[in-house]
């Protein structure tokens, strides 16, 4: 019995071994840009950096107005703590990736931020997407990562659009 319970350990550990692997990376948006995006053992880990920081953080999408400016600077000052480098996590249990487009991926429930340390932000929602606009004269496609952010009074959706051919990923279930 105990040869028994040893063998089931040693499968179990072995197949642990063989967790999914998923990278994705994107670059060269708006100056020195990078989205890097990785399992390691059980966690989905996304590491934003800008080597412009805080001014170049993209913390507002959609039509600007009179009327949208006090939102954007409710943005401004609670996503101040943002700047060259962000690292967050989630349970990979709670993210879904595709097969057929290792591009498209999702993670959904709370992440854990490791930078900035003891941020009062938190994070429920991050995926991607592609968009495909089509004219009379020309097609255009742009990747984007969307992460909602979670601040003190609002949240915040944060659109960093890509050029697809700027991103590559890697999906091993």
């Amino acid at each position: 019995m105990k040869y028994l319970s040893l063998v089931s350990f040693i499968f179990l550990i072995s197949n642990s071994a063989f967790a999914l692997i998923y990278r994705a990376q994107c670059t060269g948006n708006r100056g020195g840009v990078a989205v890097s995006i990785y399992t390691s053992k059980d966690k989905l880990f996304m590491r934003y950096s800008n080597v412009l920081g805080a001014q170049d953080f993209p913390f507002y999408e959609g039509s600007v107005s009179k009327l949208a400016m006090p939102f954007i600077k409710i943005a401004q000052t609670e996503l101040a703590s943002i700047d060259h480098e962000v690292l967050l996590s989630w349970p990979v249990e709670k993210c879904t990736f595709s097969t057929a487009n290792p591009l498209l991926m999702e993670c959904n429930g709370a992440a854990t931020f490791i930078i900035p340390e003891k941020s009062e932000l938190k994070s429920f929602t991050f995926f991607t997407s592609i968009i495909k606009e089509d004219s009379l004269t020309s097609s255009y496609e742009i990747f984007k990562i969307r992460w909602g952010i979670e601040g003190l009074d609002y949240h915040h959706s944060i659109g960093m659009p890509f050029d697809p051919k700027l991103c590559q990923a890697e999906y091993i279930p």
